[in-house]
């Protein structure tokens, strides 16, 4: 079972944006001011480590981008109540290109040699932030963490939009990437950590779910996805979201990343159906897909009545 469950969260995995950043202009500021994006380096990087992750990031002119950067001291106020040393480093490395995107596009986040934090993990601490409408490039010149990079991310969506994000919701947003990461680790499939814990989020914040209720719908996600936790692990996961219902988050923000995610869902199996996947396959292969597709519908049924 574990192996048709693997093979399943495999099929229905998120697509991940490959193409190099294009330029765009951004949102704010008069026509003088514009840039093509707003570029946050690693302090701590070589002339040479530089030039890879410019490279990465497809960038070959800095005087088209407002260009700032990120300490390792940043790095450490974010994210060192929840990460060990090793996971840190010692050096602010990893670095981040954020480009405005068209009003109600969402987040979409692409990554180089980014081996800790996933595409969808920056997604949804993003979104936890306030984070709105942009398009996010991610790059280290070796295989990296990646944690300097949300940091430089909240840096750099501030200088764009010209106001601090909250305090309570970075935090909150940082602890969530952590707690992925661990069910990622746990359960063998970092996609699936970030479906249960965007789907359990979505719910508890729409529907004010007390802390009981948060509980229950993760044993019912549970059940439904496959996933097996510890009782520490579970309780962790429950205080995050206690957590993210007591910090200032935009509950829209959530609710696009949620629909996104059905969306996404319910295209894979589009794509399993047209390929034949699932042609000859027995019965219970079958219903167990679609069971998979009707329990997030029934979940987000506040989204889609």
């Amino acid at each position: 079972m574990k192996k048709w469950n693997r093979f399943i969260a495999g099929a229905l995995a998120l697509s991940i944006l490959t193409a190099l950043p294009t330029a765009a202009l951004a949102a704010s500021g008069t026509a003088e001011e514009t840039v093509s994006g707003y570029l946050i380096l690693g302090e701590d990087l070589s002339d040479s480590q530089e030039k890879t992750v410019l490279k990465l990031l497809g960038v070959s002119d800095l005087s088209e981008y407002e260009v700032s950067y990120t300490t390792h001291e940043e790095e450490e106020e974010l994210f060192g109540s929840y990460l060990s040393a090793s996971l840190l480093g010692t050096k602010a490395l990893s670095s981040i290109l954020l480009v405005p995107a068209e009003e109600g596009s969402g987040i979409t986040v692409t990554t180089y040699n980014i081996s800790y934090c996933t595409e969808e993990m920056y997604q949804t601490a993003l979104a936890d932030a306030g984070v709105a409408d942009v398009e996010v490039y991610v790059a280290a010149p070796t295989s990296l963490s990646g944690t300097c990079a949300l940091a430089s991310a909240f840096k750099a969506y501030t200088i764009m939009t010209g106001e601090e994000l909250d305090e309570d919701a970075t935090d909150a947003a940082a602890e969530e990437i952590v707690t992925t990461g661990e069910v990622g680790d746990a359960i063998g499939d970092s996609d699936t950590a970030t479906k249960l814990i965007t789907v359990l989020k979505e719910k508890a914040l729409s529907e004010n779910l007390s802390e009981d209720e948060i509980g229950d719908t993760l044993d019912q996600l549970c059940e439904n996805m496959g996933v097996t936790l510890d009782d520490e692990l579970r309780q962790k996961i429950i205080d995050l979201i206690v957590k993210l219902q007591n910090a200032d988050i935009d509950l829209d923000t959530i609710k696009q990343q949620a629909s996104a995610l059905y969306d996404s869902i319910k295209s894979e199996l589009e794509k399993l159906d047209a390929s034949g996947v699932t042609n000859g396959s027995s019965n219970a292969f079958v219903a167990l897909i679609q069971s998979i597709v009707n329990f997030f519908k029934s979940l987000f049924s506040n989204l889609f009545g």
